[in-house]
């Protein structure tokens, strides 16, 4: 049926582990995911901080590869949970890789911050192609613990530079207005030309107006 179409086509896995700081115990939980959802609020932050005084908040740039960077780091939990090994709740690490890449690769980029009540309008640059999701597979940049064991999985070079696992851009769903308010527009890829979608008017766009469009909300990928 359709549901088993998009699982077939969307669905991939990601790999969620808990790290005990004291004992490097590992617990492992796999999760199916259709789509990744990448938070903008801590990539602004962090390039504001940089930038400090530099520039307009709204005129701070940031990469979908800066984002999917961030997405993979360990977090330490900023409370203790409790460790079956060490029969005690401990310091913990958790962090999330991704164990199956899906044949499509949807990408959600996190523009609406309920918290602050406000939409994050800043500009993410994202390519045509050869985007490359090979170093976010468990296998490549898993953390590891000095406590625990060394892994058996772990690659001879320790680098992620050799995984390669590219995906082309051939969809866009973008969003123009604010959080009270907005349109939403899409650009997809069909026979090497692409055509931006508006309700009922559809025209044809070049790739350049898209990877320069206001507001990407969503972004299709397929495995080259």
């Amino acid at each position: 049926g359709s549901a088993d179409i998009v699982k077939r086509l969307f669905e991939g896995m990601l790999r969620s582990v808990l790290v005990c700081n004291e004992c490097g115990g590992k617990r492992v939980m796999l999760e199916p995911f259709l789509n990744i959802s990448l938070t903008l609020s801590e990539e602004v932050e962090r390039l504001e901080a940089e930038n400090r005084g530099k520039h307009d908040p709204d005129a701070v740039s940031i990469s979908i590869e800066s984002c999917l960077d961030h997405f993979i780091l360990p977090e330490k939990l900023g409370d203790s949970v409790f460790c079956p090994t060490c029969k005690a709740k401990t310091a913990t690490q958790k962090q999330h890789t991704v164990s199956k890449l899906p044949q499509i690769l949807c990408l959600q980029l996190k523009r609406f911050d309920a918290s602050r009540n406000r939409k994050i309008n800043n500009y993410v640059s994202f390519p045509a192609k050869g985007l490359n999701m090979g170093p976010l597979l468990s296998h490549w940049c898993e953390v590891s613990s000095s406590i625990a064991a060394p892994s058996t999985t772990d690659p001879p070079d320790g680098s992620a530079a050799n995984a390669r696992v590219a995906y082309r851009l051939y969809g866009t769903v973008n969003h123009i207005g604010t959080m009270q308010s907005g349109h939403y527009v899409s650009n997809v890829k069909v026979d090497d030309q692409w055509y931006h979608c508006n309700d009922a008017i559809v025209t044809r766009s070049q790739e350049t107006d898209v990877l320069d469009s206001e507001g990407a909300y969503l972004l299709f990928y397929i495995r080259e």
